[in-house]
């Protein structure tokens, strides 16, 4: 009795070890088959480190060589809140090896998550003095600093990066494909605090290629030199220049002010960054006559000598129009063609306009290339307006050949110029080289037309409104505008709110350059032959013989 119970004791016994051991190694398969994948992966993530190799951003160069943007081997500081031992002693050691606030570092620290920055773009010494702090949960990855070693030189127009070293507007972003690069990549083995101990994969990018714009380093400085000091002697609000060489469509220089520092581009005002010369529009005013004048030249309803009868008032519909300065002026007087240009006649303008008609005037805007993007290689570009056909009113004949109810880009009126410097030939500007590559072009004027225009732009600075833009030396041929900007309330313009302009060229038989100013909102004068012909003066002094263009004549 006692045996039997003895042994039926023991099979139970070990009846219920076979049952367990089954249990157990079923378990065992479950997890190493089953959930294998999974653990091993989870494994991996506390041990397997993959890590991002950046690859070098491309150098953007002036036309000369000089380097504009370039890129540094830098650091991140980086945090597994996850494994940091005390965060706010963490935060206190770190903070005197990063230059941070311990308030700023410890949001990082205690974010609930497993990865978070804690500085970005450290120089690799810093982050080296960091890592042998030693502190659990802190560790140092590569990455790259963009760098603009001139500082305030043209940052509108290279625009910058953000911290993933994406290009964020001007050249770095329309070229972000370009200067980027590919990525490497980096695989290891590494321990809690992040340490290395076994390198699997370590595989280098490719950098980014670099570019040389048709900039012209030098130019670009005294454009931007001569706009500041224009825009605090006459209280305005911010002002562009362009410099083209008319021949070839090559942009020497895009200026704007104020300026700002592109290496610390998040510190300023958004309002600065933007490239006017592009990105912006306005009605020019005056310096639109020229479009009138070349429809009626082309047309061969005058001559540069044909003589109109005019009043010093002239009436469409409803709307009267006056000379800009109509004091002293005989009720009637006879102006030639070139005499309308050079004395900025809003009366005579007018009266070729009607003569051109409103499909006249529209086919040579057209071909001029308002309403519509130069095609420059620069994003953000607008594309100006002309009224179409269909939205004329009874006025419209009024105002749009002297520059009123269109708006144009700086950069726009600036390549219109350049056909009539260029024979009657209009360039797609451009802003990074490529020799390979033609330049699309078309004719805009006959080579007749374009020479009387030019001829009769020399009238304009001769014995015109814009003398203030003579060049010892050099004949200058241009047109003054003095626009004043629409109502921002209701209809009508707001005498007080203008845009002083001058666009030229020179030298005038021969040009080389052409350069356009434009000021926004002068307080203290008015007048584009007062305001901005005289900073155009200082920009083509300073081009001319900074690229050694000899003189028309002996200078004065």
């Amino acid at each position: 009795m006692g045996l039997r119970h003895t042994n039926r004791r023991l099979r139970t016994s070990v009846g219920f070890v076979l049952f367990s051991l089954v249990l157990l190694l079923s378990r065992a398969v479950y997890i190493q088959v089953v959930q294998g994948a999974e653990y091993s992966q989870a494994a991996d993530r506390q041990y397997l480190r993959e890590v991002e190799m950046p690859a070098l951003r491309g150098l953007i160069y002036d036309r000369e060589g000089a380097q504009l943007a370039v890129s540094e081997k830098a650091a991140m500081v980086v945090a597994n809140p996850h494994q940091v031992e005390g965060a706010q002693e963490t935060a206190k050691q770190l903070s005197p090896v990063l230059g941070m606030p311990e308030q700023d570092i410890l949001p990082a620290l205690q974010a609930d998550k497993g990865f978070s920055y804690v500085a970005r773009k450290v120089e690799r010494s810093v982050a080296e003095r960091a890592l042998s702090l030693k502190l659990p949960g802190i560790q140092v990855r590569p990455e790259d600093k963009r760098v603009y070693p001139k500082g305030t030189l043209a940052p509108q127009l290279l625009g910058y990066v953000g911290n993933e070293n994406k290009g964020l507007a001007g050249l770095e972003l329309e070229y972000n494909e370009v200067l980027a690069g590919d990525s490497g990549e980096r695989k290891y083995i590494g321990d809690r605090t992040g340490r290395s101990l076994d390198i699997l994969i370590d595989q280098g990018g490719r950098e980014g290629h670099s570019l040389t714009l048709t900039l012209d380093e030098d130019i670009q400085w005294q454009a931007e030199q001569v706009l500041l000091e224009t825009v605090q002697k006459y209280g305005a609000k911010r002002a562009t220049a362009v410099v083209l060489d008319p021949t070839t469509g090559e942009v020497l220089a895009m200026a704007n002010a104020p300026l700002f520092d592109a290496n610390r581009y998040s510190e300023t005002d958004p309002a600065l960054w933007r490239n006017m010369a592009v990105t912006d529009q306005y009605e020019p005013g005056s310096t639109f006559k020229l479009v009138t004048v070349a429809a009626a030249l082309e047309r061969g309803l005058v001559t540069p000598e044909t003589k109109l009868r005019l009043q010093r008032t002239i009436k469409v519909w409803d709307k009267e129009v006056g000379e800009a300065h109509s004091d002293g002026l005989p009720l009637i007087r006879n102006l030639s063609v070139t005499q309308i240009l050079a004395q900025s006649s809003n009366v005579g303008t007018i009266t070729l306009g009607k003569m051109v008609k409103k499909e006249g005037l529209l086919d040579m805007a057209r071909r001029f290339g308002f309403g519509e993007k130069t095609g420059i290689d620069f994003p953000g570009e607008v594309r100006g307006d002309i009224p179409p056909a269909d939205k004329w009113s009874g006025t419209t004949i009024a105002n749009l050949p002297i520059g009123q109810g269109v708006a144009v880009t700086p950069l726009q009126l600036a390549v219109a110029y350049a056909a009539i410097a260029n024979d009657g030939v209009l360039m797609q500007p451009y802003l990074v080289e490529n020799k390979h590559v033609k330049t699309p072009s078309h004719r805009v004027v006959s080579s007749e037309v374009a020479a009387q225009l030019r001829q009769m732009l020399t009238d304009t600075v001769s014995d015109g409104t814009g003398h203030a833009a003579k060049v010892p030396g050099y004949v200058v041929a241009g047109k003054t505008g003095t626009a004043e900007k629409p109502k921002e309330h209701g209809r009508g313009y707001d005498t007080d709110r203008v845009v002083a302009s001058f666009v030229g060229m020179v030298p005038a038989s021969d040009p080389r350059l052409v350069i356009l100013v434009c000021i926004d909102e002068p307080t203290l004068q008015h007048l584009g032959g007062a305001v901005a012909a005289p900073a155009f003066a200082k920009i083509a002094d300073f081009a001319l013989k900074h690229l050694e263009i000899p003189p028309e004549r002996p200078a004065k």
